[in-house]
């Protein structure tokens, strides 16, 4: 049960580390996960979480379905039209690093050779998620950033071929350059080729099952996500690289979502959102451990020599391998701007912690000794110096990305959508109800901050205006009879409260105190059911017998003056809900608020369409659109279905699809901005299809 409390608790921290980083951009998303990683390290029953990590299931739970995902983002041609580059940046710039770091280790700080070489594999594998956290906002050469993911993707086998060598060395006592090479040989190619068997008979029984109508959701996502553990285990039980079998096997798994697209395209959409979330917790979650594991680096008791010597192996590693990523850049290019920005973005992260974990198995060692604790101590240094380092330096070596829009073209292309779609909801010859209803849910996507958006002196200025030329309106037809009586006080009534009208032309005898105080739209509704306005008078008459018990009880003059008010409001409100219970009485309002709807239709369109050519921003549009709406929608209950709601908002949303293709078109918006509203209605189209 601890240990599910810890889970629980870490991947809570990176929820919250999540939302930190949306919100405080300035500092990247892995540094608040491991910022909160140290927070949550002096958390008891929290504290200890790297001690109950077992390094296997590390690798085989976190590292393989990281690395199939890695693998998933790189399509196989240019995997095989950059194998040269591949193999000079993982293999060759990796053994080089290592061969250095080794030598320097032996001679400079005096550790075993066998040592020195796990060491350094475990620093040498670089991290591109952790890159891309740390250069968030920057504009990356397109040159430097694939090979910074070329590196990334397959140097991760190259560590862990080295971590292997260097423990039979260190158990043994010797290890020959011949046996190393074949090994290496062995691993790595032996990886390659599982990973391609394997991948395409994972791929065979999935074409299988779907040619066969297994289509099953649920299962074919549990496959997918089970492909790389198995393939992992798997390729680790036969002695070759897991590491690249997964990588390839992602690789492969990719050529064959690019070819089965449009078979099921649904499928590999959820699929692809499932692996962007899982793996986003995963890299969290590597990074909170990271942040737990400095501050128990920390709790141990080190004389300050001893710290010295930690943290200067640390920097001398990080420095020994940017100077080697810089002499390799330069020779290539000869570009030493470029060559900096390729040292610098050697990111460590994920790999390099994981490779950290398993040093007592892989040296045979016991997990508290101090020499795994001091090389865990060296290698969570080494990662925040490659994650601290290329934060600063590269804000002043990289331009700032600029966003293809603004967060208020956003907002205007909203805008403009929906009144779009309002316009072509209103010519359907659907039940004002339904209109309503869809009218509502297209408005949903001008998002959570559209009731902020309209300045409520502009939004009262416009309901004034089409008020005065509602009652002028009004004020004419009643000259030449077009309205009825019962319809010119029941406007008198909803006007009664507007300081823009002359009051004196109302006959207050026929106002109703209660009509005013309480919404008119909603009192209409509960007056369409006789039952509603029982339940009402109930209601009213329950208030008013708890007031009097109240009263009773209460000897403070203040509390019982306030409680009379409240039962003299109560009374005048029983008493109107007794006289509307009338069925024929209510009916007269009814006609009354039917014949005012259908005389104002054409006036607030027009006044509408007056609006929209005075102004650029169609929020304030959009939203007196609905509200008349809302006015519009007939008080008697429809009893429309779900499924008939469903097919007309399907009906808008393809609307709106077309109204996006016009707009980009048009040069309204850009094709960026444009892919991100497509894919907004798409998205909301299919989930409403799947409903």
């Amino acid at each position: 049960m601890e240990i599910l409390f810890e889970i629980l608790g870490v991947i809570i921290t990176v929820i919250i580390a999540n939302f930190l980083a949306q919100r405080f951009k300035i500092i990247p998303r892995a540094m608040w996960q491991i910022l909160l990683g140290i927070l949550i390290a002096v958390i008891p029953g929290l504290a200890k979480i790297e001690v109950s990590l077992d390094p296997e299931w590390f690798m085989v739970l976190i590292i393989a379905p990281l690395l199939f995902y890695e693998g998933q983002q790189t399509k196989i041609r240019i995997v095989s039209k950059n194998l040269k580059k591949i193999i000079q940046l993982a293999v060759i710039l990796a053994i080089i690093t290592m061969l250095f770091l080794a030598i320097i280790l032996k001679f400079a700080f005096g550790w075993p050779i066998a040592l020195a070489l796990a060491l350094a594999a475990i620093a040498t594998p670089t991290d591109a998620t952790a890159l891309e956290s740390v250069k968030e906002g920057l504009v990356m050469p397109a040159e430097i950033e694939r090979s910074l993911n070329f590196e990334a993707m397959f140097n991760d086998a190259s560590g862990l071929v080295a971590l292997e060598l260097a423990g039979i060395w260190a158990i043994t006592g010797h290890l020959s350059p011949g046996e190393s090479i074949s090994k290496f040989l062995f691993v790595s190619l032996g990886g390659t080729l599982f990973g391609i068997i394997s991948t395409l008979i994972i791929v065979k029984i999935r074409q299988t099952l779907l040619r066969s109508q297994l289509d099953d959701l649920t299962g074919h996502v549990m496959l997918q996500v089970l492909t790389p553990i198995i393939i992992y285990m798997l390729a680790e039980e036969v002695h070759v690289s897991g590491v690249i079998a997964v990588v390839i096997a992602g690789i492969f798994h990719r050529e064959e979502q690019d070819r089965t697209m449009l078979q099921s395209s649904q499928m590999i959409n959820l699929i692809n959102q499932f692996w962007q979330i899982l793996t986003d917790l995963l890299n969290g979650i590597v990074f909170v451990i990271l942040g737990t594991s400095i501050i128990q680096i920390f709790a141990r008791k080190l004389n300050v020599a001893e710290w010295i010597s930690l943290i200067s192996i640390a920097v001398t590693i990080y420095c020994v391998m940017t100077v080697v990523r810089f002499s390799y850049a330069y020779i290539q290019n000869r570009e030493s701007s470029s060559a900096f920005i390729f040292a610098i973005s050697g990111v460590h992260g994920t790999v390099t912690l994981a490779l950290a974990l398993t040093i007592p198995l892989t040296m045979n060692l016991g997990r508290d000794s101090a020499i795994v604790q001091e090389i865990l101590g060296i290698a969570v240094f080494v990662i925040l110096l490659s994650l601290l380092t290329p934060l600063i330096v590269l804000r002043f070596f990289l331009e700032r990305e600029e966003t293809a829009y603004t967060d208020e073209e956003l907002r205007k292309a909203h805008v403009e959508l929906v009144n779009a779609a309002t316009n072509y909801i209103e010519q359907l010859e659907i039940e004002k109800n339904m209109k309503q209803k869809l009218s509502l849910s297209i408005r949903s996507q001008l998002g959570y901050e559209d009731s902020h958006r309209v300045d409520r002196q502009e939004w009262h200025a416009v309901m004034k205006q089409l008020n005065i030329k509602r009652d002028e309106a009004v004020r004419a037809a009643a000259s030449t009879g077009i309205l009825s009586v019962d319809a010119i006080n029941l406007w008198d009534k909803i006007m009664f409260k507007s300081a823009d009208i002359d009051k004196r032309a109302f006959r207050r005898s026929r106002i109703y105190g209660e009509f005013i105080k309480h919404n008119w739209r909603y009192f209409l509704r509960k007056l369409f059911k006789r039952n509603d306005v029982n339940r009402e008078i109930t209601h009213t008459k329950n208030k008013i017998a708890k007031y009097k018990q109240r009263l009773g009880r209460t000897k403070n003059e203040n509390k019982q003056q306030q409680i009379t008010e409240r039962m003299k409001a109560c009374n005048q409100r029983l008493l109107m809900l007794e006289k509307y219970a009338d069925v024929d009485y209510r009916n007269k309002w009814v006609r009354a608020y039917n014949e005012l709807e259908s005389f104002f239709e054409p006036i607030d369109k027009e006044f509408i369409k007056e609006l929209e050519n005075k102004t650029d921003d169609k929020t304030i549009v959009v939203t007196l659109k609905q509200s008349i709406l809302m006015e519009q929608n007939r008080m008697e209950k429809r009893l429309s279905s779900k499924e008939e709601e469903n097919n007309e908002l399907s009906r808008v949303l393809q609307y709106e699809l077309t109204q996006i293709n016009l707009m980009i078109q048009n040069d309204k918006i850009g094709s960026e901005l444009g892919k991100r509203l497509y894919y907004e209605v798409a998205a909301a189209q299919n989930l409403l299809l799947n409903s």
